[in-house]
């Protein structure tokens, strides 16, 4: 299932799972380690471990880091006036 790092809670971490609306709790130790807040990942639960293996998701990511420049191209783009100032 795949779930989004939602934030970090002393040593754990928390990963919101949308498709089963929960949250888990997981060691920072059991994390990949360059797992940062909103980093997209991979959560694979087995009935034999107590926590989850969890592994980045770079495809879902990457989508996510193209939408949010694909949105903040378009506003910079706009044709109004704009607030927002293009760097040059």
């Amino acid at each position: 299932m795949k779930g989004i790092i939602d934030r970090f809670e002393g040593e754990s971490a928390v990963i919101l799972v949308e498709a089963e609306n929960r949250e888990l709790l997981v060691p920072k130790k059991e994390l990949p380690s360059d797992c940062k807040v909103k980093s997209a990942v991979i959560v694979e639960e087995s009935a034999g471990k107590h926590n989850p293996i969890i592994q980045l998701d770079p495809e879902t990511d990457q989508k996510k880091k193209q939408v949010s420049s694909d949105l903040r191209e378009a506003l910079l783009n706009r044709k109004k006036n704009s607030k927002l100032k293009k760097k040059k």
